[in-house]
Formats: structure tokens, C-alpha cells, sequence
């Protein structure tokens, strides 16, 4: 049996017994390493290579900033602003939830930083207007995978730093991927708010309180213009946008809305700093095992077995959708780029796929799998927030889940959407 047959074993063995994914992908590439006979100081050079990245460093950085900017409010007066755009069509509250994801995801880059965040304010809302516990809950974990599709995504990052393409081109790829992919599910928040009589919030708002919550909630909506606007402009890098996200973050959350204590700053910092731990601990052991899968020729033997099975370009990119979709179901995405992207990147450019293409098709599959059972986070997160059982939330998902797959093909089959800004 050769060493990589024992490295995949070892590691679905691993997962299957619930053993946490960084500590599968080292014990796996570690028990490689000494059936190998590699000198040991392969694994700490390897680890410390995969984190050896400038680009790297946006990532703690989108992650902190979307805490700050959840304890400091701008998520709060986001809902404001998008209830009042909205408030009397039908479905208005669970549009708002939409909405809101994709502006808060444009801050933070995580999805379920954005499922925790929004969900938390409008899930409440939403129980008020005699929403379906189970149904809201869905919507809060739909929304939340729009936080990682929509610009500056962490798994854009993590992709971007582990294949070399671009991860401003990707941001910019991820704009009209992330509105598409927001309609769809509005539309389909709409024909469920007219199918079942889910009404809007029917709000009144006068002139005064117009002008009011668009006064306060520029200020939140300067977050992803400053970041964006910034990044492709070229006037400062997505790391460099990182760290003055978290300053403006800090600024208007302490001295403008003062909805944040020194308190709260910390314990923010302290929580960012732990998720953005666990996420550098995954990638510095993946790097490893993508090493070990690019020294067995692993991506040139995938291709040839696919191509004896078809040459079809477009078979093969259902195929490819078809794993990654599976693997969104059972693994975190960060360590499923990271794994898989080895791999699939130069199949992608055997195939004569745009790299930048090719990542956001990677980037919606890994969040649609987030959705799905049995290890869907952001499905986890929103049955934590709203005390609704999973078992009860996974039927009101598949709709959502189908429109997003309908989103992925078109993306696929249709590269100018996603390249209309690169």
C-alpha cells in the first residue's frame, strides 16, 4: 500500500471519528512523513511556509473587523436602513435579512460571522411578524453565506494565498456573483412572503426618520465602500484595507454610536484573535498536506482519470461542482481550498478555465455546502441563535439551497458574469 493511500486512510478515519480537521490533516501528512522516511523537518518547514504570506494577514484582520463592527452597531442600524427600503412588500422582513447579509458581508468576509450577527437582530424581528420559527432560521443561515461571497471574503484570501491568482480580481469577481446570487434568494423570500402571508413590517416612516437612519447608517455603509473602493482603486492592498477597516471599526463604534466600551473592545479582540487562530492553525497544517499532494502528482492523475472517464469541458466542470459540493458537506472550507486547490487549480488550467473564474466557482460551492446537512455551519449557527432544531431548519433550506445551485450553473456555464468587473 503506498504512503499516500495510508496519508488519505489515516485522514478519513480522522474525520469519521470526529477528530477536530487541522488535527486530521497533521496526523495524516505526519504519519506520511515517517512511512516516507522524510526528515520530520519537512512538517515545521512546510507549516511555517503555508503561513510565510503577506496576504495572509488580511485575514485576522476582515475577522476582527467584523466583530468590532457588530459590537459597535453598524449591524444594528444596517437593518434599519434595508427595513426601511423594504418594510411593505411582502416578505419585507426576510428581504431585509437578505439585504443586510450582503451589505454586513462586505465587512466582515465570513459567513457565519454574518449569519450570527444579522440573524441575531432580525430573528426576533421576524418572530414578531408570525414568521416560522424554523423558516426564519433558514433565512438567517441563507443570508450568511452571502457574507462570504460577497467581497472581502476570507475564503477569497485563503484561496488567493495558497493558488497564486489574484485575490483583488477575485473580490472584484465576487461582486456581481454575490448580487445575483442575493436576488435569487430574495426573489425567493418574496414568493414564500406572498405564499404564506408573511407581510412586511408596514412601518411608517416619516421625513424625519428617513433622514435620520440613512444619516446613521452611512456611516455603516462607508465600511465597504472605504474597504472596496479602496482595494480596487489600487490605493492600498486587502491587507492594508484589513487594518483600516479595524480602525474605522473602532472609531465609530466607540466615539460616534459609543455603543462600545473599552470592555467590549477587548473581548471582541480577544474573540477575533481565537477564530482567526483557529483558521491559521487548519492552513498551516493543510499547506503541509497540499505539498504532499502536488509531490505525488496527485492534480495530473486526477485529470487523466477524469478525461478517460470524458473529454467534455463542461461534464467536467459539473463533476467538479459535484465534489465540491460533497466535500462543503462534511468539511470546513478554509481546509477544503486548501486540500482540494492543489488539485483542481492546474485542472482548471488544463482545461483553459479562467483561474479567476475558476476560484468563485470553488468559493460558491464550499458556501452552498455550508447550508447543507450533516456538518453545514452556517445551518448550525442559525439553529444555535434561533433554538430551533437543525431537523426542523433542513426542510426550509432546500428551496433556498436549490436556487443557489441553480446560481452556481449559471455561474459556470456563463464565465462573463463573473469576470464583468476583472
Amino acid at each position: 500500500m503506498s504512503s499516500l493511500v495510508i496519508l488519505v486512510i489515516v485522514l478519513a478515519i480522522c474525520l469519521a471519528l470526529g477528530v477536530p480537521v487541522a488535527v486530521s490533516i497533521g496526523i495524516s501528512t505526519l504519519t506520511y512523513l515517517l512511512i516516507s522516511d522524510m526528515n520530520l523537518y519537512v512538517l515545521v518547514q512546510r507549516m511555517f511556509a503555508g503561513l510565510d504570506t503577506m496576504t495572509l494577514i488580511a485575514l485576522p484582520g476582515f475577522v476582527l473587523a467584523g466583530d468590532l463592527m457588530n459590537s459597535g452597531g453598524l449591524a444594528k442600524r444596517l437593518v434599519k436602513f434595508c427595513d426601511m427600503m423594504v418594510s411593505r412588500i411582502a416578505g419585507g422582513i426576510s428581504i431585509v435579512t437578505i439585504l443586510t447579509s450582503m451589505v454586513f458581508g462586505a465587512i466582515s468576509g465570513s459567513n457565519v460571522a454574518t449569519c450570527a450577527a444579522v440573524g441575531g437582530i432580525m430573528l426576533p424581528e421576524m418572530e414578531k411578524r408570525n414568521y416560522d420559527k424554523a423558516y426564519a432560521a433558514a433565512i438567517a443561515a441563507t443570508g450568511g453565506i452571502l457574507g462570504a461571497i460577497i467581497p472581502p471574503s476570507l475564503g477569497m484570501v485563503v484561496y488567493g494565498s495558497t493558488t497564486g491568482v489574484s485575490i483583488t480580481s477575485l473580490f472584484k469577481a465576487g461582486i456581481p456573483t454575490g448580487i445575483m446570487m442575493g436576488l435569487l434568494a430574495g426573489g425567493l423570500c418574496f414568493y414564500f412572503g406572498k405564499r404564506y402571508g408573511y407581510v412586511g413590517s408596514g412601518t411608517k416612516y416619516t421625513p424625519k426618520d428617513t433622514l435620520k437612519i440613512t444619516r446613521e447608517a452611512l456611516l455603516a455603509f462607508g465600511a465597504p465602500i472605504i474597504i472596496l473602493g479602496g482595494i480596487f482603486s489600487g490605493k492600498f492592498t486587502p491587507t492594508e484595507a484589513a487594518v483600516i477597516s479595524i480602525v474605522y471599526a473602532v472609531l465609530i463604534g466607540m466615539f460616534i454610536y459609543k455603543e462600545m466600551s473599552l470592555k467590549k473592545l477587548v473581548d471582541t479582540i480577544i474573540k477575533g484573535a481565537t477564530t482567526s487562530g483557529c483558521i491559521l492553525y487548519i492552513i498551516s497544517y493543510a499547506a503541509l498536506f497540499g505539498w504532499i499532494i502536488a509531490a505525488e502528482q496527485v492534480p495530473t492523475s486526477v485529470f487523466s482519470a477524469i478525461e478517460a472517464l470524458t473529454a467534455n469541458k463542461y461534464l467536467i466542470m459539473l463533476l467538479v461542482n459535484l465534489i465540491l459540493l460533497l466535500a462543503g458537506m462534511f468539511m470546513e472550507s478554509s481546509a477544503i481550498i486548501i486540500i482540494t486547490a492543489p488539485i483542481l487549480a492546474p485542472l482548471a488550467a488544463l482545461l483553459g478555465i479562467d483561474p479567476i473564474h475558476f476560484g468563485i466557482i470553488v468559493i460558491i460551492n464550499l458556501n452552498i455546502g455550508c447550508l447543507t446537512p450533516p456538518f453545514g455551519v452556517c445551518m448550525f449557527t442559525a439553529s444555535m441563535i434561533s433554538n430551533v432544531p437543525v431537523q426542523k431548519i433542513i426542510p426550509k433550506l432546500w428551496p433556498f439551497i436549490g436556487v443557489y445551485i441553480i446560481g452556481l450553473l449559471i455561474v459556470t456555464f456563463c464565465p462573463p458574469l463573473a469576470l464583468l468587473l476583472v
